[in-house]
């Protein structure tokens, strides 16, 4: 007899270790259910309330002539604010808590929930280009910090109830539950999931979405009437994903920029955000009011089909990354709904298609490739449009992910894998440290061919070259 032979368990001992599992697994699926729905409830009900008091606070403060020359003040106001009272959600959107789940095991102060509900209202309110998702699922996070702190849970308990506290935010603000729970688990890095977290952030999801009850505002209807048949809509959903990908790496690099010109001025934040403040103001009394605050008109008049201006998603650029960067308080994946479905317009009217379709299509391409959330932005385009558009939606979802690159509107985001072998990137490495990307070449590959013949063109040309000095 081997001795693995003489080890192996009895019927009994594998009958008894089967109960046992499914018995912890049982009391898991229990505890989950139950701590997810609190964080769930907890953030459905705050998102609720955020959203009541950033729309009453627009409405009222839209009405006064020229109301975005407040931003001088707002901008930095918000960044004081922070600046004093909760520090560490001084970056944009979901950023503070993807870097505190990296760090810190997701420790975050209670106090980030008010500061952050507050500073955004003001932004937003004085015609700051920011979005709601992010500070949603980061008030949803932070209230699941402190519910981890309250129960005395262990880290990793308490990581797993944040990042339910993320789905729960996105799912409650957007009206999208099976995407918000995937958008917590996907956003952390960028080509790997965590699975232990998928049940609880589920249940986080379906939860805040019924407590805030808001409704995603693309709706199939929007977008039928098509003509096109199935392999031109494949075909579509390509070549919009690479353009779309392409629009999100714009939105990426100006941002890159503008952190660059911004850190100059960090040692005088009231006087950087003010500047902002002017730029931003100047560029609205200009451009005109679509561009000011979240810009939800303009997202619904491009998913109607409405005539967008053609350069409308690179002036939403310009006033969400200045007003992000130089201390405006709020999200960025609203702004990027806003450049996708925007471009996603023009897009469709260039090329004789359904505008409302792809402006659709925009709406998700530009936050796959953005957030590197692929999956999460399908599942919204299948969750919303049905399966009849969606599908076409989720290809230009993958495309627009891969053609991005390794960067993203995230900078705490950590590299997880490569998209493609041919490309040499440190692993488990923030995105916003990876400088440089290194090509691998192959053999047997299109990539190593298409190098060879570039080199023996580059060999030919110089062998003309000199024949003709000769001559």
């Amino acid at each position: 007899m081997t001795p693995e032979e003489s080890h192996r368990p009895t019927e009994r001992e594998h009958l008894r270790s089967v109960v046992v599992e499914e018995a912890t697994l049982l009391v898991s699926i229990i505890k989950w259910a139950a701590l997810a729905s609190v964080v769930g409830a907890m953030a459905g009900g705050s998102t609720r309330g955020f959203v009541w008091a950033l729309e009453s606070a627009t409405g009222t403060i839209a009405r006064l002539p020229h109301f975005y020359w407040l931003l001088p003040v707002a901008i930095p106001f918000a960044a004081w604010l922070v600046d004093k009272l909760a520090p560490e959600a001084a970056q944009r959107g979901a950023e503070p808590v993807i870097r505190a789940l990296h760090e810190s095991g997701g420790k975050l102060q209670a106090r980030i929930a008010p500061v952050k509900f507050v500073t955004t209202v003001i932004t937003a309110a004085c015609g700051g280009s920011v979005g709601k998702v992010g500070p949603s699922a980061q008030i949803g996070a932070a209230l699941a910090s402190g519910t981890a702190h309250l129960l005395r849970l262990e880290d990793i308990d308490r990581r797993r109830l944040v990042v339910c506290g993320i789905s729960g935010g996105f799912a409650a603000v957007f009206g999208a539950p099976l995407a918000g729970a995937l958008f917590g688990i996907e956003v952390l890095y960028l080509g790997r999931l965590e699975y232990q977290v998928l049940f609880p952030c589920l249940v986080s999801g379906m939860v805040a979405h019924l407590v805030c009850g808001e409704v995603h505002p693309v709706s199939p209807a929007i977008v039928g009437g098509t003509e096109l048949s199935h392999g031109a809509l494949v075909a579509l959903g390509l070549g919009a994903g690479l353009l779309f990908g392409l629009i999100a790496v714009v939105l990426m690099e100006v941002q890159h920029l503008v952190v660059h010109v911004a850190e100059r001025f960090r040692k005088r934040p009231l006087l950087l955000g003010a500047a902002g403040g002017v730029v931003v103001a100047a560029l609205l009394s200009v451009a005109g009011t679509d561009y000011a605050g979240l810009g939800v008109d303009t997202i619904d008049r491009a998913l109607s089909g409405a005539h967008i201006f053609a350069l409308a998603f690179l002036f939403k650029i310009l006033a969400t990354t200045v007003t992000l960067e130089t201390g405006g308080s709020g999200g960025i994946i609203t702004p990027m709904f806003f450049i996708g479905a925007t471009a996603g317009n023009v897009m469709g009217r260039l090329f004789g298609v359904s505008s409302s379709l792809t402006a659709a299509m925009g709406m998700f391409a530009v936050l796959s490739a953005g957030a590197n959330t692929p999956i999460a932005a399908s599942v919204m385009a299948l969750e919303t449009l049905g399966v009849a558009f969606g599908t076409y939606a989720a290809v230009g979802c993958a495309a627009a992910f891969l053609i991005a690159g390794h960067r993203s509107v995230y900078p705490s985001q950590v590299l997880g894998l490569a998209k493609t072998p041919s490309l040499e990137l440190p692993e488990d490495m923030e995105l916003g440290k990876v400088e440089v990307v290194h090509v691998r070449v192959r053999p047997h590959t299109v990539l190593a061919l298409l190098v060879r013949l570039f080199r023996r063109r580059r060999a030919e040309d110089e062998s003309a070259a000199e024949t003709q000095d000769e001559d």
